[in-house]
């Protein structure tokens, strides 16, 4: 059972895969806002949700050897580029960063020609906390879009 603590994590987001490409459409049209009101910006935790959720596929056996990522703010008019992460920089991550609670994470899921359904997993977050913050932050401002 997640904590209002732990609840308090989660950003509005829209998570979605098919045939090994993954989706996050947010709401936010401005997302250099402060997520949590300190430093981390909103755009440093939705990549560190791709991250999470890469990891955690990669791991569970459902994705190898990566996927590439679309990134849509502003409910689609926004597109802020597609990012490639590669199990192997997921779980690298994972390991610099260290993993926190879980956190209920709904991904849509399409199946070809069977339609799609939400799936609910428990994914482990990234313990970026203090110290880790700044060196996050130059990692997100460092980790370009591939187009």
């Amino acid at each position: 059972m997640a904590t209002s603590a732990h609840a308090s994590t989660a950003l509005p987001m829209t998570i979605s895969t098919g045939e090994g490409m993954f989706s996050m459409t947010v709401p936010d049209s401005d997302t250099t806002k402060s997520a949590y009101g300190g430093r981390l910006r909103v755009y440093d935790v939705h990549i560190a949700k791709m991250f999470e959720v890469t990891r955690w596929m990669c791991a569970s056996g459902r994705l190898s050897p990566g996927t590439t990522w679309t990134y849509m703010a502003d409910n689609s008019a926004a597109n802020m580029g597609d990012f490639r992460i590669s199990c192997e920089l997921a779980n690298d991550i994972a390991m610099a960063y260290g993993l926190g609670k879980p956190e209920s994470t709904s991904v849509r899921v399409s199946y070809e020609e069977s339609g799609s359904a939400t799936k609910t997993w428990s994914i482990p977050i990234l313990n970026i906390t203090g110290g880790k913050i700044d060196r996050w932050m130059r990692f997100t401002s460092n980790f370009k879009p591939v187009r």
